[in-house]
């Protein structure tokens, strides 16, 4: 049996009783007919047993934090031959503490000879409780005076720390490819919520307000019973505007509240409709005292995403070409979603960012594919070719793939587009093929960065989705001025780095050109690579990955004077 007790600590139950003319006791808060209390025929002998103090909620610290309401359990038993009349429960605060209420009611009936009873009280501590701790004496006063032995309660307690809800990142996206927004065409928002104070966010409210001629796909308002410290909640937000929207942007006010009502946020998230989006992925008590939660700042995407920097002066000179083939399963019968190559798309559009921003090429000089067909790669390898024709040996080329490739009978590497089979190796591009295209006619210099794979696996059976180069290369069949920054070297493949969203190779490119801003040699990025590849790819897939530099003999003497910017 449960009982549930009620009264205030702003006045504590004290033993004292007096005697009046109207024959009652009267005590604090309490007052009991003489005549109600009859004589002990035998004793009574309360005891308290397990006084044990019990959390709920998200942090069970065995403590009592400020606004938080813990529960105080024990058991009451009478071992005596006498019942315990009209027993009350008493709890006397023993330290000075602020900040600190008991609730629960006085009176806690009668107890038979034998008999034991569960009770519960509650002890809280409010947003002004200090930090300390905190100690109450526990008994039962029993009307004849066969009052229970004290017990004491110790625990902990902690100062308010407050949350701090923020809007750590935001992505508008769509599954257009590299597509912009269209009027009437769905259009994915996704936001990223994050407590960055101490304290818990509860009650978390997310709303997200529309303007004029923008309608909502789906629910608007999103809850959270909390998020802890450091704590992270991912909101995916749909959306579409009618075909009379004239705005050059659309603006979204997004409003958090918690449930202080004073650590929240009130953000406007705008996206351009000239603005290309990402196409959407498929991304006491024995307690020790708490330290401050280390804060990150939360993203939805890699640092190499953002905070791209910019040279100011584009090279007209300069020509990309930029390959993600990501989605094989869609193009060929039978394969399943694991035979595609991860993140490859997400790899070629931040590529895309790199190309214009740090190494100055203009965007009208850049070709980039999604998933690209052999008609559509072979499309693309000829107008670059065209291109440095008629260019005079004045261009700079730089191109960049990732998806999967396959030997063929004779071991020799093909890339594979989207549509060629692994039964089918010899339709997809032969690798020397690919790169005596790029070196046909005279140029400046030619750069290729291959993240591809190369897995080996036998004809017929499924492209495998790991991106790697396991051919063995041979940079005395390169001819003109070519270098390549292959992914690995040998027998071994190069591998995905799932936290980054982008293949382990590519991440560390990325990362340097960001923070030398392209200001360093094709030797110092290899000496990068190879350090920080070569060792991450064990800490992050256990498995080793060595980055390869493939330079044509003409290149050799001129490695250490070419840069990126």
């Amino acid at each position: 049996m449960n009982k549930n007790i009620l009264f205030q600590a702003s006045f504590w139950i004290w033993a004292t009783v007096s005697i009046v003319s109207a024959q009652t006791f009267k005590g604090q808060g309490i007052q009991v007919q003489i005549s109600e209390i009859p004589k002990p025929k035998a004793p009574a002998e309360l005891q308290i047993l397990d006084l044990e103090f019990k959390e709920s909620g998200d942090l069970a610290n065995k403590m009592l934090d400020a606004d938080e309401i813990v529960s105080v359990s024990f058991r009451l038993k009478n071992e005596g031959k006498g019942a315990a009349i009209k027993n009350i429960l008493m709890v006397e605060p023993m330290s000075t503490l602020s900040g600190l209420n008991v609730s629960g009611t006085m009176n806690l009936g009668n107890l038979e000879p034998g008999k034991t009873e569960q009770y519960t009280f509650q002890i809280s501590g409010s947003s002004q409780l200090e930090e300390g701790e905190a100690s109450f004496k526990v008994w039962v006063k029993e009307s004849n005076g066969f009052d229970s032995d004290p017990a004491v309660l110790r625990f902990n307690t902690q100062a308010f720390k407050s949350p701090m809800l923020v809007l750590s990142d935001a992505i508008f996206t769509n599954n257009e490819g590299e597509g912009r927004i269209k009027l009437g065409k769905t259009v994915h928002l996704k936001l990223l919520i994050q407590n960055r104070g101490q304290g818990i966010a509860k009650n978390v409210m997310i709303q997200i307000k529309n303007p004029d001629k923008v309608f909502a796909a789906d629910q608007t308002d999103f809850q959270f019973a909390s998020i802890m410290p450091n704590g992270t909640e991912e909101i995916n937000y749909e959306f579409f505007t009618n075909k009379q929207f004239s705005e050059k942007e659309i603006s979204m006010e997004v409003l958090g509240t918690e449930s202080y009502s004073k650590y929240g946020f009130q953000e406007i998230k705008s996206v351009s409709l000239e603005k290309n989006l990402a196409q959407t992925q498929v991304i006491a008590l024995e307690s020790q005292r708490p330290q401050d939660v280390q804060i990150v700042a939360a993203s939805l995407v890699a640092e190499v995403d953002r905070n791209i920097p910019k040279n100011s002066n584009a090279n007209p000179n300069r020509y990309g070409l930029i390959i993600g083939n990501e989605d094989y399963s869609s193009y060929q019968t039978g394969l399943s979603v694991e035979s595609n190559v991860a993140f490859a798309r997400n790899d070629a559009k931040i590529m895309k960012e790199y190309f214009l921003s740090v190494l100055g090429i203009p965007t009208e000089n850049i070709d980039l594919n999604f998933d690209a067909t052999a008609g559509k790669m072979n499309q693309a390898l000829d107008r670059l070719n065209k291109i440095i024709k008629n260019t005079q040996g004045t261009a700079e080329v730089y191109v960049y793939y990732a998806g999967h490739g396959l030997p063929d009978d004779n071991k020799e590497p093909f890339l594979i587009p989207v549509d060629v089979t692994g039964a089918n190796v010899k339709s997809g591009i032969k690798l020397m093929d690919f790169y005596s295209k790029l070196t046909e006619h005279p140029s400046k210099r030619v750069t290729v960065f291959l993240d591809a794979c190369f897995s080996g696996a036998a004809r017929g059976q499924e492209l495998l989705a790991m991106r790697g180069v396991r051919i063995k290369s041979n940079s005395q069949n390169l001819s003109g001025n070519i270098v390549v920054f292959a992914a690995s070297s040998g027998e071994q493949a190069s591998l995905p780095y799932q936290a980054k969203q982008h293949g382990l190779f590519t991440y560390y490119f990325l990362k340097k050109l960001q923070e030398s801003k392209g200001n360093l040699s094709y030797t110092e990025m290899y000496e990068y690579l190879q350090k920080q590849v070569g060792l991450n790819s064990v800490l992050v897939n256990n498995k080793e990955q060595n980055p390869q530099l493939l330079i044509s003999p003409g290149v050799n003497p001129k490695l250490q004077e070419w840069k990126f910017n």
